[in-house]
């Protein structure tokens, strides 16, 4: 029986981006930039360039938490403190977290049909921060952040490493989550089923979901489809 969730944190339940973005603009302020949505959103493409550059394994956390606000000041030509500016940024992002839409909902849904185990590349004092500020610090029957198991999403040693501890078969698993590049195609490295929570209708490259939903109630329905299924 699939009855084991391994859920992701960031835009699959946690709205990173409106986090993110009063980050973002709270620090800026702190140095005296009156940035907006314009400024953000080209910080976040150079954010999520980076975070794609960690994934692959070309960049280390702390070599990624150096560099997007250094190449953001560059691209902007602007002359500004590139340490002082994430260290404002990610002070704010710690405390300040937010639930999507439905999402509450839906975890207490998720979790009457199983174990949910929470799998993220985040950092630590962000995500722990984030989810207490939204009181579900206790809620997951385990969390996995990379930095502190040594593999990241989606390298096949993660997964093992978290199948190893929560002690369950691969075959009672699946994977959800709305990243291809870290969610999916980390569960096809590690042969797991998936559902990639697709809520654009974006194509699928470069991994392959075995399902996709594009709601938490497609996600329900899934999941109990799965769980009516006998090992593969």
């Amino acid at each position: 029986m699939i009855d084991n969730f391994l859920l992701d944190a960031d835009e699959t339940i946690l709205d990173f981006v409106r986090s993110s973005r009063e980050s973002f603009i709270l620090a800026m302020g702190e140095l005296g930039f009156a940035f907006g949505e314009r400024e953000f959103l080209l910080f976040k493409g150079v954010n999520d360039g980076l975070w794609r550059e960690y994934e692959r394994g070309l960049i280390t956390k702390p070599k990624l938490m150096k560099e997007r606000f250094a190449r953001l000041f560059t691209a902007l030509g602007v002359c500004a403190d590139a340490e002082r500016a994430n260290a404002l940024y990610f002070g704010t992002l710690c405390g300040r977290g937010y639930l999507l839409p439905g999402a509450a909902e839906f975890l207490q849904a998720l979790k009457v049909r199983g174990k949910i185990f929470l799998i993220t590349n985040g950092t630590p004092p962000a995500q722990y921060g984030r989810l207490r500020s939204v009181g579900l610090e206790n809620f997951f029957d385990g969390i996995f952040i990379s930095d502190e198991i040594g593999y990241s999403k989606p390298s096949r040693e993660f997964f093992e490493y978290v199948l190893r501890e929560i002690g369950v078969r691969r075959e009672d698993c699946v994977v959800i989550g709305d990243s291809l590049t870290s969610d999916i195609k980390g569960a096809n490295n590690a042969g797991i089923l998936s559902i990639w929570y697709n809520t654009q209708g974006r194509n699928a490259e470069g991994a392959v979901p075995d399902h996709t939903a594009k709601s938490y109630g497609e996600i329900l329905q899934i999941a109990d489809s799965l769980s009516l299924r006998k090992d593969r």
